[in-house]
Formats: C-alpha cells, sequence, structure tokens
C-alpha cells in the first residue's frame, strides 16, 4: 500500500511538471475546462484545441529555410495537440545553387542544445519538402526536438533551424521529460538499473534530507565549461537541495566577472534572452564560500551568467537547467 502511494505521489508531481511546462511554454493555461482568457488572446477558446487534428504549415508562409526564427515561430502557433501534423516546405536541391534542407528528429533535450546529430533520425530527405511538402503527425504526447541537418548541422547550430513542441492531449498529459532528461527512470519502487549507474538501490542524491551540489564541481561556475553536461551528470536534483556558485570576484589585473541569471523560460533559455531574467548572484557574491541557491519547488529553474552582454551564455557553455523533483518518503 505505501509503496503505490509512493508511485502515485510520484506521478502526480511529475504530471504537475509536464502540465506546467507544456502552457508555460506557449503563455497560455488551462482552468476550469477552458484557455484562460488573460494569457489567451483567442478569449476561453484557443483555435488549437479542436476535437480534430490540425496542420501547421512549419514557419507559416515562410517555409523551412535557412535564417528564419523557428523557435519564436513555434512559441506563437502553439499550443500544439496530438495528432496534429507539421508540414515542412523547402525546395529540392537544385544546379542554381541554393541550400539544401532536410529535417531530423532528435533523441532528447541535450541532443537539441548541441546540434548532436549522432543520434538523431532523418525523417526528411532534401528532396521531400518540394511540392506539397513533407507532413509529420505527432503522434504522441512527448517532446519532438526537429531540425535541420544539412551541412554538418550547421543550420541547427547556428540555432534558427531547429525548434521543440510538445503536443498536449485535450484531457490528459503524458509525462516524459523529467527523469529523461537525466537519464534515469523510475519503476516498481526503485531506480531502473540500465539507466541508473547505482544499480536498483534508491539513486544516492535521493536522501531524507537535502543536498548542496557545488556548480561544476571542482571547476567551480567559468567561461569555458560544459554546464548542461555537469547537470546531467549530477542530476537529478531534488526539492531543497542547494546549488553554489563560486567564482572569483572582479580584479583589476582582469579576468572575466560572472553572475548568476534565472530565467523565465524554456525559449529565454535557449535564446539567452535576458531582459525578463533576474540577476539573482551579481559579480561579487561568487566569492569565498561562494553564492547558494536552493531549488524550492519542483519546477525548471533556468541558469546563466548574464555578464558581457550574455555572451557567456550565448556560446552554450554557462548555462544549464534543472528539473528539482520532490522527495517522497522511503
Amino acid at each position: 500500500m505505501a509503496l503505490a502511494n509512493v508511485q502515485a505521489f510520484l506521478f502526480l508531481v511529475v504530471f504537475s511538471f509536464m502540465f506546467v511546462l507544456s502552457m508555460a511554454n506557449f503563455n497560455y493555461t488551462w482552468a476550469g475546462g477552458k484557455w484562460n482568457k488573460t494569457n489567451c488572446p483567442y478569449g476561453n477558446n484557443h483555435p488549437n484545441a479542436t476535437q480534430t487534428s490540425n496542420k501547421f504549415n512549419v514557419g507559416g508562409s515562410e517555409n523551412w529555410h535557412y535564417g528564419f526564427d523557428y523557435m519564436d515561430w513555434a512559441r506563437k502557433n502553439g499550443p500544439f495537440f496530438v495528432n496534429d501534423t507539421l508540414v515542412f516546405k523547402y525546395d529540392p536541391p537544385n544546379s542554381n545553387g541554393g541550400f539544401p534542407h532536410s529535417v531530423y528528429l532528435l533523441p532528447n533535450y541535450w541532443s537539441f542544445i548541441k546540434c548532436d546529430l549522432r543520434r538523431a533520425k532523418r525523417i526528411a530527405n532534401p528532396n521531400q519538402g518540394a511540392g506539397k511538402g513533407f507532413e509529420f503527425v505527432l503522434k504522441k504526447s512527448e517532446p519532438y526536438f526537429l531540425a535541420c541537418g544539412e551541412h554538418g548541422g550547421i543550420h541547427c547550430n547556428n540555432g534558427t533551424m531547429k525548434f521543440v513542441v510538445m503536443p498536449l492531449k485535450l484531457f490528459s498529459f503524458m509525462f516524459v521529460l523529467s527523469m529523461a532528461n537525466f537519464n534515469y527512470t523510475w519503476a516498481g519502487g526503485k531506480w531502473n538499473k540500465t539507466n541508473c549507474p547505482y544499480g536498483n538501490n534508491y539513486h544516492p542524491n535521493a536522501t531524507q534530507t537535502s543536498n548542496k551540489f557545488n556548480v561544476g564541481g571542482s571547476e567551480n561556475w567559468h567561461y569555458g565549461f560544459d554546464y548542461m553536461d555537469w547537470a546531467r551528470k549530477n542530476g537529478p536534483f531534488f526539492v531543497n537541495d542547494t546549488l553554489v556558485f563560486k567564482y572569483d570576484a572582479p580584479n583589476p589585473n582582469g579576468g572575466f566577472p560572472h553572475s548568476v541569471y534565472l530565467l523565465p523560460n524554456y525559449w529565454s533559455f535557449t535564446k539567452c534572452d535576458l531582459r525578463r531574467a533576474k540577476r539573482i548572484a551579481n559579480p561579487n557574491q561568487g566569492a569565498g564560500k561562494g553564492f547558494e541557491f536552493m531549488l524550492k519547488k519542483s519546477q525548471p529553474y533556468f541558469f546563466a551568467c548574464g555578464e558581457h552582454g550574455g555572451i557567456h551564455c550565448n556560446n552554450g557553455t554557462m548555462k544549464f537547467v534543472v528539473m528539482p523533483l520532490k522527495r517522497w518518503p522511503f
């Protein structure tokens, strides 16, 4: 009975996370059986939330090409729902030049951020976008990471020809993301040993008391270190765990000053858009024992260095995301 309660509790935690994240990404909220009109420009009924599926031309009139912001397009045109169809239209290769394109489906958030195509699947080749375009049906309520994979991934790497959608079910929301981001799965009251290096025992982070993590480990918080990789390897994190950011204070002999910003959502994190971000630690607060930040809620936290106009974030190293889970009784 206790085990069933634990599993039900964990399900609700992750369920709640996916529900909030799916809506927050698109600036809509769902309550009382309708879309909240204070956030939805269409009043109480978002036009995408139909009983039948919808078809979306990716990029709208821009179609699928180099130099257009598809993450912004996805944000403005979502939410998307299960069985909706994405249509990718692009010119086939021709002898007069031009950039050939394709469509790749990447396996997870980390490969998407880094445009790592090694485990990606090409779902449309350079010839399939002609005419009526290539159609891709969103069959499941799970994240879809889509990108152009031509020219060694350069069209993805510059940040424009890639986007993510999280199709929703109208009356139930599946959970996928919280464990997958950290390469662990939870089943039968234990961590799955095929994904967890600690076997069938509880993950060492899942203690009754909170833990403290030095961000970057012995590397601390500095330019040029892969903090997304650090977060992946050191997660999962739990509510009331503390992150410690240690970095040198500015000095007259040079060096890069750093800070810690909390970004409001996935889109600002991906684009390193600091306009709505909150600076939670200034360049002087990382000295000595460092700046401590407690993960008080089970929600995504998007961190970045905001100095030098966000260049430390923009190059992809001084930023990371964590999704702390709620603790449960053992």
